[in-house]
């Protein structure tokens, strides 16, 4: 094992250190209070200085957490999580994963017969558990659009009419169908 050390003489550091204070001070300068509020966000905050740019990152811990969900169709998934906005979606067959805000998602399928697993990391827990809950109510109508679509075609297909439709305030949707033909 070898280390490496590095020693300033005192001179030196004499030097060095009101440098970097003035480059600080310099950098301070340039930002108020009020441009610093008004340009933070949650993950970073970014200011030109001449030609260079500065990025601000606060120190955040995140957590990760898993979920069962619900979701058992890839197609219908795939298009709830762009619908949702996620970024750059990764399909590796049996794993989905992107970014969606400040949100990394990767939905898993255990076995073919199982639903995906979800795995959630963002800055908190409350915030997982609710985009879960965000996801999970848009998949739930996609695939209610999609069943509808599906029991649509084949009633068509036996020659059978619709003869009322309606939907309720919970967006149930009730088909009243014509069997004698």
């Amino acid at each position: 094992m070898s280390c490496t050390v590095v020693a300033v003489p005192v001179v030196l550091a004499q030097i060095i250190v009101p440098l970097i204070a003035g480059g600080v001070a310099a950098i301070a300068k340039h930002v108020s209070n009020e441009e610093f509020d008004a340009n933070y966000n949650e993950n970073s905050y970014n200011t030109e200085l001449s030609d260079e740019k500065i990025r601000f990152m606060p120190e955040k811990q995140f957590v990760e957490q898993q979920f069962e969900t619900q979701f058992m169709d890839k197609e219908i998934l795939m298009k709830t999580l762009e619908e949702h906005g996620l970024n750059s979606i990764n399909d590796y067959g049996e794993e989905i994963s992107g970014v969606v805000e400040n949100y990394t998602l990767t939905f898993k399928k255990q076995a073919e017969d199982k639903p995906y697993m979800l795995t959630v990391k963002s800055l908190s827990e409350k915030a997982n558990v609710e985009k879960v809950n965000e996801i999970s109510s848009e998949y739930a109508m996609n695939a209610q659009e999609d069943s509808y679509l599906s029991i649509i075609k084949n009633l068509k297909a036996n020659n059978m009419e619709i003869e009322e439709e309606e939907v309720l305030d919970d967006n149930t949707i009730v088909l009243t169908i014509n069997v004698d033909g």
